[in-house]
């Protein structure tokens, strides 16, 4: 019986191993950018970007952040500012295309 469910199990991995499940890179988009104090110009550390609310990157100690793979098409980006800070205006969506590097540097307001 063991023997079996190996053996089924194997099949099974092979089989999804043999398919083309995920796209090659080119078909997906990079959005990336930085974070930023808007009245110091210097990056935040630690702030949290999503794209359609399923991609998440935070940000590293220079503000910078890289959201990939994106898919095609109109994404929305949402900035959730760190204690202190408020997003002045969340940035507008914007469309895609694969292959795309999207740079998108959003500063914060001390609030």
């Amino acid at each position: 019986m063991r023997r079996r469910r190996f053996v089924a199990a194997g099949a099974a991995l092979a089989t999804l191993g043999a398919c083309d499940a995920v796209p090659p890179a080119q078909n997906y988009a990079t959005v990336f950018g930085r974070i930023y104090d808007a009245s110091t110009n210097q990056g935040l550390a630690g702030v949290t970007v999503s794209a359609d609310t399923a991609l998440v990157a935070v940000t590293s100690a220079d503000g910078s952040y890289s959201i990939s793979p994106v898919p095609s098409g109109q994404t929305d980006l949402l900035v959730t500012p760190p204690d202190g800070y408020t997003v002045a205006a969340q940035p507008a969506a914007f469309s895609v295309v694969n292959g795309d590097r999207v740079r998108m540097d959003i500063p914060l307001d001390r609030g």
